[in-house]
């Protein structure tokens, strides 16, 4: 007789595979899709954290450079307001 065993066409079933493997791969795309998207939101988001970090690390230094220019001007201002007094 023959060396093919009897349930072999069902076995291969080659449209149903090539189905199945389609599928998949098809999975395998949305997967890579939806983790691309995360990963470039993940980006996103460290990105805004470093501004964040380096805004408030400038903060201080920020505020004291607004001080001493608002001292300064208050001093020029004095100074200017005593020099006109002195002449009238």
């Amino acid at each position: 007789m023959s060396d093919i065993p009897a349930d072999y066409p069902t076995r291969l079933n080659l449209a149903e595979l090539v189905a199945r493997i389609e599928r998949q791969q098809e999975e395998t795309r949305k997967f890579v899709s939806d983790q691309h998207k995360l990963n470039a939101e993940a980006d996103k988001l460290a990105s805004e954290a470093r501004k964040l970090d380096r805004d408030l690390g400038l903060a201080p230094w920020q505020a004291t450079a607004i001080a001493v220019g608002s001292i300064a001007a208050l001093v020029a201002s004095m100074v200017s307001l005593a020099k006109s007094m002195v002449w009238f």
